[in-house]
């Protein structure tokens, strides 16, 4: 049986029913989406070259991850470096205070109430009383290490001075003070011993005016205390140093980050840290428990070359963050304008779907109406014919 035929004025009007319908499902899918290119058969330059404005955007999106997470870790480097200022600011103040406080190191001081001048005779062939004979001899030591003197006629003060300055590594210095009397100073927390061997007249004590045997040093119990903190701020350094890190690394124990600035990875910038720990900022350990005051003072010279070390690694942070956080805002206005440029590639114009749109449901219904009066035609011609 072969189909049923449709007048040709039926099948015009429903093919242009057709057009008309798919050209508005058209403009309803531009104003849902707000794009005119939903597809590469839509518009392919336009399509693809939207896909790659995007893609660009996004890559520069995930650089701009990256660059935070780095500043995350320069934050906390700087969290870090505040703290270890104010450690330091603590060591410097014990420091201080240790020194306010009198070193006990031993000094013995002759007791003669006439003083003595470098050039006054204390030695000569037959001795007297107030000189040793020729071959008196006169020990000085450390305990571990002692100076001899041994009489010769026509010595003076300055003879047995050089005697005890002039042995190597003994820890005791022989000077006349200002009384003019023959002092023996330790350089050291040693003990001082003095010893004599006499023949004549002469003695130590009549000589020089000094006592044989040992001075014991003792000690500065607030010294000892000051270092002992000292050193437990060191300890707290370190451990600030090790906690300063974020996400795995770490700027203040020397660790190292090359971040990309761009999407292609043309552009980077390495960042380097230090190594902030007590040693890498060459603050030594307390020695002789603060007991001499040069080791005080060294102390001291060391905590403000570390102070600048901090100033210094302060100052390359600081610029570090400026440097990225002018790349984030450039990547974030690099990344507008890709999204605004992908977008106004696919975007539609709403009015004039709007207005399109409005049109086409006016031809939809003309093209409705038309058919339905070619369908009425038919019936007309049939009933001519008695089929109707």
């Amino acid at each position: 049986m072969s189909a049923a035929a449709i007048s040709g004025g039926v099948r015009k009007n429903l093919a242009a029913l057709q057009t008309v319908s798919a050209a508005i499902d058209a403009v309803q899918t531009r104003l849902s989406t707000g794009r005119r290119v939903n597809s590469a058969f839509d518009n392919p330059a336009a399509f693809f070259t939207s896909a790659a404005l995007s893609s660009r955007a996004a890559a520069l999106n995930q650089v701009m991850d990256e660059v935070a997470d780095v500043k995350q870790v320069i934050d906390s480097a700087n969290n870090g470096v505040a703290a270890l200022r104010t450690l330091l600011n603590t060591a410097q103040t014990l420091a201080n205070s240790a020194l306010q406080s009198a070193n006990t190191l031993v000094k013995v001081n002759g007791t003669n109430s006439t003083g003595l001048t470098t050039g006054t005779q204390i030695a000569s062939t037959a001795g007297s009383a107030t000189r040793f004979r020729a071959g008196d001899v006169v020990t000085v030591s450390d305990g571990t290490t002692t100076a001899t003197y041994t009489a010769v006629n026509g010595d003076t003060v300055q003879t047995l001075l050089n005697a005890v300055n002039g042995t190597s590594n003994l820890k005791v210095t022989a000077s006349l003070n200002s009384a003019g009397q023959v002092t023996f100073t330790a350089t050291d927390t040693v003990n001082i011993t003095i010893g004599a061997t006499t023949a004549g007249t002469g003695t130590i004590g009549s000589v020089i005016n000094h006592s044989v045997g040992a001075t014991n040093f003792t000690a500065n119990a607030i010294r000892t205390s000051y270092a002992a903190q000292f050193d437990a701020i060191r300890t707290q350094i370190d451990e600030v140093v090790n906690d300063s890190g974020y996400n795995g690394l770490n700027f203040l124990n020397g660790g190292t980050k090359t971040v990309k600035l761009n999407e292609s990875g043309s552009s980077t910038m390495t960042l380097t840290g230090s190594n902030l720990s007590a040693a890498g900022l060459g603050l030594v350990a307390s020695t002789s428990s603060f007991q001499r005051d040069s080791d005080i003072s060294t102390a001291l010279t060391n905590i403000g070359s570390a102070l600048t070390a901090l100033e210094a690694q302060t100052s390359t942070f600081s610029n570090n963050q400026t440097l990225l956080a002018t790349r984030m805002d450039f990547n974030n206005s690099m990344i507008s304008t890709l999204e605004a440029g992908a977008d106004q590639l696919l975007a539609t114009d709403t009015n004039a779907d709007g207005a399109t749109l409005l049109a086409l449901q006016t031809r939809q219904q003309l093209a409705a109406t038309t058919l339905s009066m070619s369908n009425n035609a038919d019936q007309m011609a049939l009933r001519l014919f008695g089929f109707g």
